[in-house]
């Protein structure tokens, strides 16, 4: 838990309040990240900051190097392109893997009524890396978002650097076990 979690009576308090929600539920959708990349090769870029700001993107649509993976992965001769999707989980028994919590690594929750792609429709030639992988082409907006769950060693940090993000897109922050970061 934050030191000192900021009261701020923002304006988006209320409506982040009323989307307040029991984490890792059958069905939830969400993506998980790193917030700054592991590898050293791409640029910095604070890839929490950058999905508050635009979205999920697919790494297609990522002008800014934002949307860098951290695996080595390559897929060749798939239609439609791998790099045109955001890869979302679909909570589940099989899901344990994406709720591991360390510090730096965060989870976005999407409305799970937000329209996906299930592995079955993506063509034979799809790789599929997970058994519970759900995909939307392009972009996921930030107004799908319930919610962003981090580590508690991340709050303080992200509280200073992104509670204007959280209070104009109305969006609460939890900590990976469920406890209210923002708004309280």
């Amino acid at each position: 838990m934050p030191q000192s979690t900021p009261r701020t009576n923002a304006p988006g308090e209320p409506c982040a309040r009323a989307k307040l929600r029991k984490l890792w539920q059958e069905g939830d959708l969400f993506h998980v990240a790193t917030r700054y990349p592991r590898k050293q090769t791409p640029p910095r870029t604070d890839r929490l900051a950058a999905i508050l700001r635009t979205g999920l993107l697919a790494p297609a649509r990522s002008d800014d190097g934002s949307v860098v993976s951290d695996l080595n992965l390559t897929v060749l001769n798939c239609e439609p392109a791998y790099e045109d999707f955001v890869f979302l989980h679909r909570f589940g028994p099989q899901s344990w893997l994406y709720t591991i919590s360390d510090p730096g690594r965060f989870a976005v929750f999407v409305d799970p009524r937000f329209p996906v792609l299930m592995p079955e429709q993506m063509g034979d030639a799809w790789p599929e890396l997970c058994q519970d992988e759900v995909y939307v082409q392009g972009h996921v907006p930030h107004d799908r978002f319930l919610g962003v769950a981090i580590h508690p060693a991340d709050a303080d940090s992200v509280l200073s650097h992104l509670l204007a993000e959280f209070e104009r897109l109305a969006l609460p922050l939890y900590d990976y076990e469920g406890s209210i970061i923002w708004p309280l």
